[in-house]
């Protein structure tokens, strides 16, 4: 019987393994994916928010870039996609200064907490709702996901709801939002998004079987360079409003295949 388990284990194991390998880039893919990479950092690096703003945190694949295989000929990064952290000056210094803390005791559980390669967000929902509070307008996260199939802007599955949320224009981009979350189930308000949608996108919001209220994009080059953007700005509305108009969104969606 254990042995007879044992094998219905591996086979389970084999699909899941198979679609979890990350292969390497071809020359094209290493030099689309270095191309968007650049021109984001020279934009968001070189625009920060007015005031006490520094980076806090940058990740991303150059010089170690892996391709998913999951989604077939499509271009999927494995592993850093491309994020930014803003922190103000006093918050950085206090988190690093955790952080170091952690690291010289052996405090695997702070240190994870606060590591420089997690999502503030992570920290986020650990918090009580005043720390929560003042951490959102301490911290600006910028995640920028490539060539994805759909955005969603709520998910059931993953307790992802809008309270609210609408298009907005933004120079040089076909499509973008402003959205304000529901709280989770522990009542911690998630922080507003505004999302910029670079590439061929269209106004096309439907509701789909599972209840996900999405807006899906259909590629027009085979996918496997790099087509479109999503870029996700974590932080109050009128913080990202102004990284929304420093920004070349024009620049950064040249570097996109046409």
């Amino acid at each position: 019987m254990k042995s007879h388990t044992l094998l219905i284990m591996s086979f389970l194991l084999v699909p899941a393994a198979a679609y979890s390998q990350c292969d390497p880039p071809s020359p094209a893919q290493t030099a689309a994916y270095e191309r968007v990479v650049k021109e984001l950092q020279n934009q968001f690096r070189n625009h920060p928010p007015s005031g006490d703003w520094q980076v806090f945190d940058e990740r991303h694949s150059l010089g170690k870039l892996e391709l998913s295989d999951e989604y077939g000929k499509i271009f999927r990064v494995c592993g850093d996609r491309y994020d930014l952290t803003f922190q103000r000056g006093n918050a950085a210094r206090r988190q690093r200064a955790r952080a170091d803390s952690a690291k010289a005791i052996g405090d695997t559980i702070t240190t994870q907490q606060h590591s420089l390669v997690l999502s503030t967000d992570s920290v986020y929902k650990e918090a009580d709702p005043g720390r929560t509070g003042r951490l959102a307008e301490s911290a600006v996260d910028i995640n920028v996901e490539m060539n994805a199939g759909n955005y969603r802007v709520e998910e059931p599955i993953s307790n992802r709801f809008a309270a609210s949320h609408k298009t907005i224009k933004v120079n040089g981009a076909p499509l973008a939002l402003q959205i304000t979350l529901k709280p989770d189930q522990s009542g911690i308000a998630a922080r507003p998004e505004t999302v910029v949608l670079l590439g061929n996108w269209k106004n096309n919001l439907r509701t789909s079987a599972k209840g996900d209220k999405l807006y899906h994009y259909s590629y027009t080059k085979g996918g496997n360079l790099i087509e479109n953007l999503v870029v996700t700005i974590k932080a109050p509305f009128d913080v990202a409003e102004e990284i929304v108009r420093k920004v070349d969104w024009q620049a950064i969606s040249n570097t996109l295949t046409k």
